[in-house]
């Protein structure tokens, strides 16, 4: 007896007959999402930081906020090894950060990130300097990492490079080696990601996860919006920050990403807690 009862599809288009053939079977485990946070709370607390002297944005927060709901539920904290899942010790945040020169054209804008080691253990304040202090380093040539990666990419010809951050990459997670002394620093993309576009007004769009990274999740920031919405069976104007996120399902599924946006949304719609 057969597994499935089957008949040919015999009319079916000229483009399902070319998509037949021209894509695989799925096997990518990623999955998306998004939520929408009310932002009044938030962007007073930022005012108020402000005031005080304290340079924070809305990214640092949603960063402040990840590692702290990453550090309540350790189990996202994790990647596949050996068709094994384990679990880091460490909470690493990286932030990604453009690298822009005027004059050039968006083809020669750059990408780069600062990693926020042990996230879970800095207030937002020292999130923000590390990012600042991070980024200034980044765009004005003193990251001796990127300068070093990006020289690679420009001097290495395509196939060979392939091989060499191929090789890194297996030394570094199939392994679990420590490669610092190959010039490649340690986990460089740690337990999750986060990219911003809401200074662009980007509100809704999902990035995709870099391959030589094994981190679960990855937040994209969006534009903080006025929005209508009904509050207490009435319309009113507020501010909406959205989150977009995207997680590897076979680390997270959609209960766990629930959980995770919940408490993320919390912490943002009561700043205080994230002192």
């Amino acid at each position: 007896m057969p597994n499935i009862q089957l008949k040919p599809f015999r009319h079916a288009s000229s483009f399902r007959r070319i998509a037949a053939v021209a894509w695989d079977n799925p096997r990518d485990p990623t999955i998306y999402g998004t939520t929408q946070v009310p932002a009044a709370a938030l962007l007073e607390w930022i005012a108020a930081k402000r005031e005080r002297g304290t340079r924070v944005t809305v990214t640092h927060a949603v960063t402040r906020a990840l590692a702290v709901a990453m550090s309540e539920h350790p189990d996202l904290n994790g990647f596949v090894r050996w068709g094994r899942l384990y679990l880091r010790e460490d909470i690493d945040i990286f932030l990604q950060v453009a690298i822009e020169r005027e004059g050039e054209s968006v083809g020669k804008t750059d990408l780069s990130g600062v990693l926020i080691r042990g996230a879970d253990g800095k207030d937002v304040q020292t999130i923000a300097d590390e990012l600042r202090h991070g980024a200034r380093q980044v765009r004005s040539g003193e990251d001796k990492n990127f300068q070093r990666t990006k020289s690679q990419a420009e001097a290495i010809p395509g196939l060979l490079y392939r091989l060499l951050i191929g090789l890194v990459e297996f030394l570094q997670y199939s392994l679990n080696v420590d490669t610092t002394f190959l010039g490649a620093p340690r986990d460089p993309f740690g337990s999750a990601m986060i990219t911003s576009l809401g200074m662009r007004g980007v509100n809704v769009a999902y990035a995709p996860f870099f391959p030589l990274a094994r981190a679960p999740i990855l937040l994209l920031v969006g534009a903080v919006q006025d929005v209508p919405a009904a509050v207490n069976g009435e319309l009113v104007i507020r501010p909406e920050l959205t989150l977009n996120g995207t997680f590897d399902h076979r680390i997270i599924d959609g209960a766990h990403a629930s959980i995770i946006s919940a408490r993320i949304r919390e912490l943002l719609m009561n700043p205080a807690l994230l002192d």
